[in-house]
Formats: structure tokens, sequence, C-alpha cells
């Protein structure tokens, strides 16, 4: 049947090559042969999941194991969804176009917040319940991701969800699936929840706005599942060949995970510290592999802060001299502007110049020591005249505006910072500035955010700065949104299934982002925008205080003083510990390349 339809589809619907598979590298196995099948979905489209790092590395230790077979899923576009259901086609896995609602599992990544009424329209196309209060022999939902921290907006799409790292996680997950398949609901839900990480949203209630276990049965909170040594983790070596280009088209090799910088509106500091580095063996045994089984050109090198990896000269030199016969480019994603060098820039545009870009967030020193964004002006320009003098010719630059302590000189002074850039001599100067949000579990999750209205007003000040450079804004409404599911409750579970049936759907596009639809939806379920972004008392109770990341609410509170009062955290690695919780609690530490710890 959906072969049938794909045959007649395909020619009416841009770009078919997201929905036919067969792709190098992707795994087919015999479902005779299998006692558990998942489908791994993400819910944006082809060209965006194929590119998703956290997706390809389950699906390579799923299919590492002969009994399970992990296969593949993603949104279709607007075009397709619509000849779907007009001819009753449900969603359906890349492999062997299986229906979703046939699987045992169905994994959905959860990586941003706007993304939620994707999540929804998922669950509608593939005939699967919307709550998990409704189904009954349905396949099990699972969720998973950087949003699982605060769960509670969309608690009621899934059966479990896994807080933190999952490459040891699913596979006791998937284990239990095994025991109990066929067992009822409630049996597969207490199972699961004794895995550490993972949260079973039907044995806990909002109370206020605390989350608590409806028995003692049930722990009080969710501790969060860290992966403690990353060398013993499987990096997807045989990476699947999209059909189409992808967003991140190349080799990637994950080189560290965690960073302990304590920037304190980053919400990835907090959900993936400590730092663990990747030896410098496992990394080039890896990118050997990798560009042998994929024919990829370039092999980006992925972390959160790449250059800080004790041992990132190394890495170069050794890639850059066994690749670059083959003309084979290395990369580094957005990297502090401190950690860059002279050499290692030269060495990289020696082979082949890619665009640089860099966060500096906040263009004053005194609001980069209120974000704790450890960088001075003479980091920042000796950085960009080294890199131009090595011969790159476009830098990208990101800021945010609305952070906590702002006032209107910061503003004028980024326009001055711009300026000085273009100095500089780059050919393109590009700059892109969004709003700050807040977000759960990090210092500056009891802070205000701006409306978008207040964004727009500072917008318009930094017009001025287009002489210098190529400034491009984030939508702030679009924000408005993520601030909201950011630090919202389980009231909002309502209001993401409303705003989907008045047609909300790809709000990450700005293409597809319709605001209107979201107003009315707010005015249908009663929901105010105002109350979630709002400042909140360091004392309040939270909807995601349940959830256990390592790091202590104590800590955060202290944070958040020092931020007020203009005092910076330095990094735990280089100048001892801050007491920040995650260590002692979770039995972790900083693991340095060669095996030091920190």
């Amino acid at each position: 049947m959906i072969l049938k339809f794909l045959n007649e589809t395909l020619p009416w619907v841009k770009k078919p090559s997201r929905y036919i598979g067969k792709e190098i590298n992707s795994v087919v196995k015999d479902p005779k042969e299998v006692s558990l099948r998942i489908a791994l979905v993400f819910p944006d489209t082809y060209e965006i999941g194929t590119s998703n790092y956290g997706l390809e590395i389950l699906y390579h230790i799923l299919n590492s194991q002969p009994d399970i077979w992990a296969e593949r899923s993603y949104l279709p576009w607007i075009d397709m969804i619509e000849k779907m259901k007009e001819r009753d086609i449900p969603l359906y896995t890349m492999e062997s176009y299986t229906p979703l609602y046939q699987m045992d599992a169905v994994g959905i990544s959860l990586e941003y917040e706007l993304s939620y009424t994707n999540v929804v329209e998922v669950l509608k196309l593939s005939k699967i319940p919307l709550f998990f209060w409704e189904r009954k022999k349905d396949p099990i939902v699972l969720g998973g991701g950087p949003c699982s921290s605060n769960p509670e907006p969309v608690y009621g799409f899934f059966d479990a969800i896994l807080v933190g790292d999952g490459e040891e996680a699913i596979l006791e997950i998937t284990k239990v699936l095994k025991e109990t398949k066929g067992e009822n609901r409630e049996t597969i839900w207490k199972e699961l929840s004794k895995i550490e990480g993972v949260y079973v949203p039907a044995f806990y209630e909002q109370r206020g706005k605390r989350i608590v276990p409806v028995s003692v049965e049930f722990p009080a909170s969710i501790k969060r599942r860290i992966v403690k040594d990353l060398n013993a983790q499987p990096v997807p070596v045989r990476k699947i060949l999209p059909n189409t280009e992808s967003v991140h088209d190349r080799a990637v090799v994950e080189v560290a995970r965690g960073c302990t910088r304590g920037c304190r509106f980053c919400h990835a500091s907090v959900f993936y510290r400590p730092v663990r580095e990747r030896s410098l063996e496992n990394i080039i045994e890896n990118a050997e592999k990798m560009l042998k089984n994929t024919g990829y050109e370039e092999i980006s090198l992925l972390s959160l802060s790449t250059m800080d990896h004790t041992q990132i000269e190394k890495v170069v030199e050794k890639l850059l001299s066994r690749f670059s016969e083959k003309k084979i480019a290395v990369s580094i994603p957005s990297t502090r502007m401190d950690r860059f060098g002279v050499e290692i820039a030269s060495r990289i545009a020696s082979v082949r110049k890619t665009g640089l870009t860099f966060a500096p967030e906040a263009s004053t020193q005194r609001l980069r020591n209120i974000i704790n964004k450890n960088i001075e002006d003479h980091d920042i320009f000796s950085t960009l005249e080294a890199a131009r003098k090595s011969g790159w010719r476009r830098v990208k630059l990101y800021f945010m505006i609305g952070l906590p302590g702002e006032t209107e000189e910061d503003l004028k002074a980024l326009i001055d910072l711009l300026r000085k850039v273009r100095t500089i001599g780059f050919k393109e100067v590009s700059a892109s500035v969004a709003v700050f949000v807040p977000k759960p579990h990090t210092p500056f999750q009891f802070a205000r955010q701006i409306t978008p209205e207040e964004a727009n007003e500072k917008f318009k000040i930094l017009t001025r700065a287009r002489r210098f450079a190529k400034v491009s804004y984030h939508n702030p409404e679009m924000s408005l949104l993520e601030g909201i599911f950011s630090r919202g409750d389980r009231k909002l579970l309502d209001l993401i299934v409303k705003a989907n049936e008045l047609g909300a759907l790809f709000d990450e596009w700005s293409e597809m982002f319709d605001f209107n639809v979201w107003k009315k939806a707010f005015d249908l379920t009663g929901i105010d925008p105002e109350e979630y972004l709002r400042e909140r008392k360091t004392e309040e109770e939270f909807p995601w205080d349940h959830i256990d990341m390592g790091v202590t609410k104590e800590f955060l509170v202290r944070e958040y003083q020092r931020a007020l009062e203009g005092k910076t955290t330095e990094d735990c690695r280089w100048k001892g510990c801050y007491l920040c919780g995650i260590c002692p609690r979770f039995k972790v530490q900083n693991i340095l390349s060669g095996g030091e710890k920190g």
C-alpha cells in the first residue's frame, strides 16, 4: 500500500528523495529474526533529522544488537502530509515502509521547544493515540533529548522519557521492552520507571507548581543519566548517507561532551556536564573509519567548545597530516574566542577556508561578566585579527539581547564592536541577534524574559549596525514561545494540541511560523504568556524541580546572585571545584584526554 502510494505521489511533491529510504549504510533486517522493532523519529524534515548526531548514535547502538531492529522516520513536509492524509497513509519507517503504529516502540527526539506541535503531528499521522492514557495495544512512545530537562509541557504524549545520555540507557530500556512485550501498559511503565534516568509521567501529578509522585512507590526526583567514559561509547562510523543534501552533510566525530565554563544562560552547560573528552587515538581511529565508510571530504569535530579539548592541537595536526593530500577539510563548530589560536587557524585554513563562527553573546565587559562569558575585548579582536591574517575572509558573530542587566549602552556598544570588526578587513561580517530565553536548571532560570515588543524596540536601536555587517534578527515571537515552553508546566499540553488543531506546524521554520495561530490558541485555552515570562523568586518551586540534573538549586541561586553583582566564576577544570554538586552526587568527574581527571 505504501509503496504504491509513493510511486504515484513522489513526482508531485517537493524533494521526493526525502521519502524513499534505501540510503547507503542504512540497516535492513529480517523482521522475523528480531524480537523488538523500534522507530527512531526526528520530528522535523528529513534533511534536518539525518544530521542529528544523537539519533545516529542510538541507531548504530540498537542495530548492533542482533535481536533489535531500529528504523528511522521523519516528519514529511506540508505537501506530503496533505497527500498522506488524502489517501489515509500512515507515517512509516524509511527502512521497511512499516507504519509506525505497527512498531513495538516509537522514540521521538526532543531537541528544541518549537518542535512540540510537530510531535503532535507525528503521533496523529502515525495513527497512534495522542495521550498515554488513551493507548492500549499501541507502541510504547518514548522521548529523550535536551528538552527532557523540563518535559512537563509535553508530558501527556509520552509513556516514558529518558533524561540525559542515551548510549547505555537505551539498551536497558529495550531489554525491558523485550521482557514485558505483551504485558499490560502499567506493567511496562513500572518496569521502565526502575531504570535510572527514565521518567514515567503517568506516575506523577502536578500540585500547584510542583510535580510529585502519585505514591511512595516512585522516586521524588528523576536522576539524569550520565555516560562516564566517552571512549567506551561507539561513534556511528557507518553514517547513513542521505538521499538529499542535509544541513550538516559531512563526517562528524564527537571529540568531547560537556562544558564547565559556566555561561549562566547556557542550558547545554548543565545538561551535558561534566566534561568528558575522547582520547586523541580514539578520535583519529573513528575519523578514519567514518571517512572510509562515507566518502565525505570534510570531517567536523563536534563538541560544545571543541577548542577546549586538551589535545586539540595534536588532533588537528594528525588529521591534516593524514588527509591533507586528499583535500579533506577539518571544520570546527562555533568556538570560544579566547581559545582559537593563530596556529590552528592557519593550519585549518591551509586546506580549505570555511566561514568562522564565534559567539561573544554580549558587547561589553560588564554584561559579559554578568553572563559569565569570561572573555575580554582583546580576546575578541586579537583572535579575529589572527584569523584574518591566516586567510579567513568571512566571519559570523552571535549576540543576545534582553540579558539580565542589559542597558541601551550595551546595544550601542554592539554597533561599535561590529564597526571595529569591519575595520579588520573581512570581506563579509555577519551578526545574528536573538532574544535571550531563560532555560531551566541554569542560573538564569530565575530571570525575566523580555516581550516581543521590547525586543523590537531594541532591534530598532541596532539598525545602525547594518552599515558594518549583515545583521539578522531572530523572530522575537518565536523566542516568546520557546521561553514559555522552556519554563512551562502541564497546563501547556492543551495549548500545544490546540495550536496544532488551528494549523501550527514547523514553528521553528520562519516561513511557516504564524503567531496569530498561537494568539488564538492562548485565548481559547486561557493561558497567560506573561505568567511564564516573569522573573522568579529564588525560593519558588518549579515544574522541573523533580528532574535532577546533578547541579543543585543552591548552586544556581549562588550563581544568579553573583551575576547580579557582576562577579564571574571560572572554569572548574582549571581553577578548582565550585560545589555545583554534580561530581560528588553523581559520582562523576571531568575526564580530560589521556585519562587525566579534573
